[in-house]
């Protein structure tokens, strides 16, 4: 649960960036909607609970709250008998510009009760839930998925991966693979003992077969999507839909009027889907040579080790429950995407995917590895970080929606020659190069999250807040806030209105890239201060009047140096 050191941080961040966060919202007064926000904050994703802050207006302004013993116990009171499950929350009261405010430290809601909901209302009507920084009404899925997960918790149904199919029987099982799984076990566990196990102890082992009520035995979708020659048949959402697109959007049309070049389903077991599906990204993704001594060494222009997990992870976590949907994996030139059903588990979301683990479907994260095709649990997210920034790529993109989880991966390498070539113009800056890194990736993207500078850095999220209040100091970087969170952009003009449109900050900003180079071409003035070929002209004559510049050659050859008397 959180503190009342947590209480004050997260305050002075909302006051700060002028922006609710995930995990806290502030009211002016503890009305009607100060209980929604206690029930959506009691059931956030990650399992953390949150903060309600009253005495705070729409604006971001200190109002205080007064009586404020008595909205203490009035905001108890609401959080003990409102609720199905009565919620201890912790009021806080802090001090700022001379005002009270209440911070009222909300639980996460206990096993067995989850979702929190409205008595009066009931479970489907009555749940709210604290999602993207704004609290709305659960729908109807995410209360079943709750409600699921909640009693998978308590012990009182098995996961889904691990519940007998009644309509299938034992037949459906192939020897021949469950022996071709007893290999690559003694291969990894050369004393395991599981070949001396009858089939049937083997299969219940491993979460292969289950009883149902009568004491029969009968496969489950584990058993079915590993040891089935035709796991689809009984589990047709198993399959996965390969698209390799000839243009950026999906409605782009190649050359024959289609709107791919390869629309494949990959079917089979796990395994077989999951080498299908990596020997497909291997041949179509595009390849960059790297000079290693005298040889030339071709790599996927994605790191394999990447293409391999997002693959992996998005077949062993989604949700297998919903039938009317399938993992598509899509290859655009430009970039990779892969959909997948269900969401990410709870407690996990886009912002403590690296440091939560969940396993949704136990058996099948068991067996893949088994397999060999996941290493420790925990890592595979970390490693596919890792892996792009090690290759010069932005991170992952992430977006989770309750319904579905979605990877985004852009080929574009961040410090290309162009963004180089672009960084010129903030030499003069002092910038670090984790913070050169953070404009690089703005250059090719619209929004920078706090998330996005710690996975692109290798930093923690406080000193990714630190670097990037620098930046905004600098004029570098515009905040937005909003209730999808605070982020940051590129200011309208590169870096700030004053540098760009002043002639001695244009002047400055050219010295300092003239000394950097040694020499520079008119394009690289254009470039560096993203004016136009007229203006650069006008800004080199200037400076060559002034002295401060010399022009050397001619035509396609002219360079710009700096002035004897200027060394």
């Amino acid at each position: 649960m959180l503190t009342r050191q947590h209480a004050e941080e997260l305050l002075d961040q909302l006051l700060e960036f002028r922006s609710e966060l995930d995990e806290a919202e502030c009211k002016s007064s503890a009305s009607d909607p100060a209980k929604d926000a206690i029930c959506a904050l009691s059931n956030r994703r990650d399992r953390n609970g949150g903060v309600l802050f009253l005495g705070i207006g729409a604006d971001f302004t200190i109002l205080g709250i007064e009586s404020i013993e008595k909205v203490q116990e009035q905001i108890v009171n609401q959080a003990s008998d409102s609720f199905n499950a009565p919620l201890r929350v912790d009021p806080e009261v802090l001090e700022r510009d001379g005002k009270q405010v209440l911070a009222v430290i909300v639980p996460p809601a206990p096993v067995g009760y989850r979702p929190c909901h409205y008595k009066k209302h009931g479970v489907h009507e009555g749940s709210w839930i604290r999602v993207g920084n704004s609290t709305r009404r659960m729908t109807h899925d995410e209360v079943t998925r709750e409600l699921t997960t909640d009693a998978i918790h308590r012990g009182l149904v098995p996961p889904f991966d691990k519940t007998p199919i009644p309509a299938a029987g034992l037949e459906i099982l192939d020897e021949a693979l469950i022996e071709d799984y007893i290999a690559h076990v003694r291969k990894i566990r050369p004393n395991s003992q599981l070949y001396r196990l009858s089939r049937t102890e083997l299969l219940d082992s491993v979460g292969g077969i289950a009883k149902d009520d009568s004491g029969a035995w009968h496969p489950t979708p584990t058993g079915v999507l590993f040891f089935s020659r035709d796991p689809q048949r009984l589990l047709p959402q198993s399959s996965v839909e390969f698209l390799h697109l000839w243009g950026p959007e999906l409605t782009t049309l190649g050359p024959d009027g289609s709107r791919w070049r390869v629309n494949k389903e990959l079917m089979g077991t796990l395994p077989e889907i999951i080498d299908q599906a990596e020997q497909l990204l291997l041949e179509r993704v595009a390849t960059r040579g790297h000079i290693e001594t005298f040889r030339r060494r071709d790599e996927p222009e994605y790191p394999r080790f990447a293409l391999r997990e997002v693959v992996v992870n998005a077949i062993a976590h989604r949700d297998y429950t919903l039938r009317g949907s399938r993992i598509q994996i899509r290859l655009y030139p430009d970039r990779l995407e892969v959909h997948t059903p269900g969401g990410l588990p709870a407690p996990v979301t886009v912002d403590n995917i690296e440091d939560e683990q969940a396993t949704r479907n136990e058996g099948i994260v068991a067996l893949l590895t088994d397999y060999g095709y996941m290493e420790r649990r925990g890592y595979g997210f970390n490693g596919i970080v890792a892996a792009l920034r090690e290759a010069g790529l932005a991170p992952p993109q992430l977006t989770d929606n309750g319904a579905s989880f979605n990877l985004l991966l852009k080929n574009h390498l961040l410090m290309s020659p162009e963004a180089l070539q672009w960084l010129h113009q903030f030499d003069h800056y002092q910038l670090s190069g984790q913070e050169r890194l953070a404009l690089a990736y703005l250059w090719a993207n619209e929004r920078l999250y706090n998330r996005d500078y710690v996975r692109l850095t290798a930093t923690t999220s406080t000193e990714a807040t630190q670097a990037l209040r620098r930046m905004m100091h600098k004029k570098v970087l515009m905040m937005h806030s909003t209730r999808g969170g605070a982020y940051y952009t590129l200011p309208k003009t590169d870096p700030s209105t004053e540098v760009f449109h002043s002639e001695k900050g244009q002047e400055e900003i050219i010295i300092a890239l003239v000394r950097k180079q040694g020499s520079i071409t008119r394009r690289d003035v254009i470039a560096s201060l993203q004016c136009t070929a007229s203006e650069a002209n006008r800004l080199l004559r200037r400076m060559m009047n002034q002295g401060q510049l010399v022009q050397e050659g001619t035509r396609k050859g002219t360079r710009y140096t700096l002035f004897i008397a200027e060394v």
